[in-house]
């Protein structure tokens, strides 16, 4: 039995006006961690009796006019699943009664209220971290951070913030081989600043999704594609800036958990080996935490795509929060790493499209393939 499911969606903090509500098509929401997430809201249009559009005659979707857009598949109080602001409107015209349309495009805060305004900006003797949660403090977000090394002082340099806060804040997320994403806290709604590594084991999955597993089946497709070259290790050296002293630089495995039974990076014999690239760190310390941060994203080769029946899994799937695959294979299931979500909401069905990676092939065997939040 596939349990009900139903959407809302909030404009200025209030509900969609009739009007609009009825010439709603479709949803589309993708969410991610790796850039601003993005929606786009599809209307049919009709003529009233002034000849104007019936939905247009509000002009509702001013720029920057903020959106919540909740879905609930299952039992329970609808899941937040984007705040955003309307960033674009798009008209299609047509001469066939009942055929023109309008597409409400909108992002969420980094695609836009945080890349607003660009003003240089100091921030000495600072850890990344730290500057990470005073920015997104600054636009009232629950900050999720993870601490990062106090590496750089100002015997060493400075930290200077030139262009956006969203633009700044990808640089350093960059640096520490973090992500960066916002997403609402599902039940009150509240955006949420994520600035911390993938969340990988012991982090728990949120769910399983089946492929060929009979009643239990919950994805219409599944693919995976292996980069078996791509892990490699990291070797160099940094000059001490007082000493003048060439330090070694050797990342020869990725930093995290492994998330199945054979490393990526361990697979490859012999090992590949790259030189640790120009960077601007600004010690020998930085220079070994930047080498550690590229060879452990390198080791993220196996991808794989699914196309899930949200009726099926009976609720949304969250960017990054692990899930369990199972039903395709030894090599390929598993735990993945959600990377992003698009979520497709009609009055007829809900689809999800998950992009996912992992760090090792197999089944280590301490799977345990049991969602207690499946639909009966």
């Amino acid at each position: 039995m596939i349990p009900p499911s139903y959407f809302t969606v909030q404009v200025g903090f209030a509900p969609l006006p009739p009007p609009w509500f009825h010439a709603l098509r479709e949803i589309e929401v993708e969410t991610t961690t790796g850039r601003a997430s993005i929606f786009r809201l599809h209307f049919d249009l009709s003529r009233n009796a002034f000849g104007d559009f019936d939905a247009l005659a509000i002009d509702l979707f001013r720029p920057l006019v903020p959106i919540t857009i909740r879905i609930a598949a299952g039992p329970g109080i609808p899941l937040a699943i984007i705040n955003g602001f309307v960033a674009d409107g798009q008209l299609g015209a047509s001469n066939t009664p009942g055929a023109s349309t309008y597409e409400v495009v909108g992002m969420d805060a980094l695609g836009t209220i945080m890349a607003h305004v660009d003003a240089p900006f100091t921030w000495p003797n600072m850890s990344d971290d730290v500057i990470a949660t005073a920015i997104l403090g600054r636009y009232g977000m629950i900050p999720v951070v993870t601490p990062t090394p106090p590496m750089r002082t100002m015997l060493d340099t400075t930290t200077t913030q030139r262009g956006t806060d969203s633009a700044f804040l990808q640089s350093l997320a960059r640096r520490n081989g973090f992500n960066l994403y916002l997403q609402p806290e599902p039940i009150s709604g509240r955006d949420m600043g994520h600035f911390h590594p993938p969340l990988v084991p012991p982090l728990p999955p949120q769910g399983v999704l089946s492929i060929d597993f009979g009643a239990q089946t919950n994805l219409d497709s599944f693919s995976v594609t292996n980069d078996m070259l791509g892990p490699t290790g990291v070797v160099g050296a940094k000059t001490d800036p007082r000493t003048r002293v060439p330090i070694p630089v050797v990342a020869p495995v990725a930093a995290e958990m492994p998330m199945g039974l054979e490393p990526a990076l361990n697979r490859i014999i012999p090992p590949p080996i790259e030189s640790s690239h120009g960077s601007d760190s600004a010690s020998p310390a930085e220079a070994q935490y930047l080498a550690m941060q590229r060879a452990t994203q390198s080791a993220r080769t196996i991808r794989a795509t699914a196309e899930v029946d949200g009726l099926k899994y009976a609720r949304p799937l969250f960017a990054g929060v692990p899930v369990l695959v199972r039903g395709a294979g030894r090599q390929s299931s598993g735990l993945y790493f959600v990377e992003s979500v698009t979520h497709r909401i009609s009055r007829d069905e809900y689809k999800q499209s998950v992009g996912l990676w992992r760090n090792a092939v197999g089944l280590t065997g301490a799977e345990v393939f049991v969602d207690p939040l499946a639909a009966a």
